[in-house]
C-alpha cells in the first residue's frame, strides 16, 4: 500500500532536507535538537521518539540513509566525509575567530561577538571567511563598527573580492535595543533566519547580552521546539573594556555613510537584505535566504512526491 508520512516523519524529512541544502548530515541528537516542527509550542518530543522513528519507520528508511552515526537523504553518503573534513577546517578557523574576538572585545561599545553562518555549524569550506554578528551598546553602533572595521583593515583581516579565506566579515551589527530579529524575516517561515538565530555561537558576551538576545528571539521555538541556547559555550572570557575612544557617534555615522558603496546605498532599507539605521547595520547585498528556502521546499516536495509512489509494507 502507499503511505502518507505522519507529522513526525514529515518533521524529520523537513529537517534532514534543510541541512542537505548545506551538505550537512546530522546525528540523531542533532535531528532532535534542530527538528523543524511548525506550530510546535508545548508539543515537545523526546530523543527516544526520534530514535525510534528513525529505526522503525519504513518510510524514513526508504528516504534517509545512515552511515557512521550520521543521517542524510538517500544516495548522499559522501556528505559524511565532507562534514568530517569541514569540521577539521572549522576548528582551525574557530581558533582564529577566537583570537580576533579577543581583540575586538576591547573596543568600547561592543557587548557581544558571535560567529554565524557556516562556521557556527562547524561546516566551513577551505575558502570561506569568518562571519561575525556583533551587538553594541545603544548609540554606539557606528562607533563600534568604525573601529572594528578599521583595525581589522589595518591588520589585513578584511576580505577582498579575490581573497576571503579566513578573513573577518563584519557585515551585521545591531544594538541592544534591536535584539529581536523577527522583523527581518522574508516571509513565513524564513527558514534560514530561524536556523541562523539558533546556531549563533557567542565568543564574547558582556552583561548577559546573549541571553537577552535569546529571550528576544524566543519566537523561533514556534518552529524549533527543542532548540536551546549556547550560553555555556562562550569561548572568550568576559573582560570589561575601560576607557573611551574620542569623537562622537554622529561623526562616525557621517564618515561611514560617505564611504558606503553605491550598491549598498541603492539597496539600503528597501527590504531586510541591506539595513542602514542607528539600530541595525546589515550589509548583505547578496542575501540568499529566498534561494535557500526555495531549495529546501523543492527537496521537501520531491520527497513527498516519492512517498506518493512508494509501496510500504507493514
Amino acid at each position: 500500500m502507499t503511505t502518507e508520512p505522519n507529522k513526525l516523519e514529515k518533521s524529520i524529512l523537513a529537517t534532514v532536507a534543510y541541512f542537505d541544502v548545506f551538505d550537512y548530515p546530522l546525528t540523531v541528537a542533532e535531528i532532535w535538537k534542530w527538528l523543524y516542527k511548525e506550530k510546535a509550542p508545548g508539543d515537545l518530543l523526546t530523543l527516544g521518539e526520534i530514535w525510534q522513528t528513525l529505526d522503525n519507520s519504513q518510510l524514513i528508511k526508504s528516504l534517509v540513509g545512515t552511515k557512521r552515526g550520521f543521517y542524510f537523504l538517500k544516495n548522499r553518503e559522501e556528505l559524511v566525509e565532507t562534514r568530517q573534513a569541514r569540521y577539521v577546517l572549522a576548528e582551525k578557523k574557530m581558533k582564529r575567530a577566537k583570537r580576533v574576538a579577543g581583540f575586538l572585545k576591547f573596543i568600547p561599545g561592543i557587548k557581544m561577538i558571535a560567529v554565524c553562518n557556516s562556521l557556527a555549524w562547524t561546516n566551513a569550506s577551505e575558502k570561506s571567511d569568518i562571519d561575525f554578528f556583533i551587538v553594541t551598546a545603544p548609540r554606539k553602533i557606528w562607533t563600534a563598527r568604525f573601529w572594528a572595521a578599521g583595525f581589522s583593515q589595518l591588520l589585513g583581516l578584511r576580505p577582498s573580492k579575490n581573497n576571503t579565506r579566513d578573513k573577518i566579515c563584519l557585515s551585521f551589527f545591531v544594538d541592544e535595543e534591536a535584539l529581536n530579529l523577527e522583523t527581518l524575516a522574508l516571509g513565513r517561515p524564513d527558514i534560514y533566519l530561524i536556523y541562523w538565530i539558533a546556531q549563533l555561537w557567542p565568543l564574547y558576551d558582556r552583561g548577559g547580552v546573549y541571553q537577552k538576545f535569546w529571550q528576544a528571539n524566543s519566537w523561533i521555538k514556534n518552529f524549533l521546539p527543542n532548540v536551546f541556547s549556547r550560553t555555556t559555550e562562550v569561548r572568550v572570557a568576559e573582560n570589561r573594556p575601560s576607557g573611551k575612544i574620542g569623537l562622537g557617534e554622529n561623526f562616525f555615522r557621517w564618515l561611514q555613510m560617505k564611504l558606503l558603496p553605491k550598491d549598498l546605498w541603492k539597496a539600503a532599507n528597501r527590504d531586510s537584505r541591506v539595513i542602514v539605521t542607528d539600530k541595525i547595520l546589515k550589509f548583505h547585498a547578496n542575501d540568499r535566504r529566498e534561494e535557500y528556502k526555495r531549495m529546501w521546499e523543492e527537496k521537501i516536495g520531491a520527497l513527498l512526491q516519492i512517498t506518493n509512489h512508494l509501496q510500504i509494507y507493514k
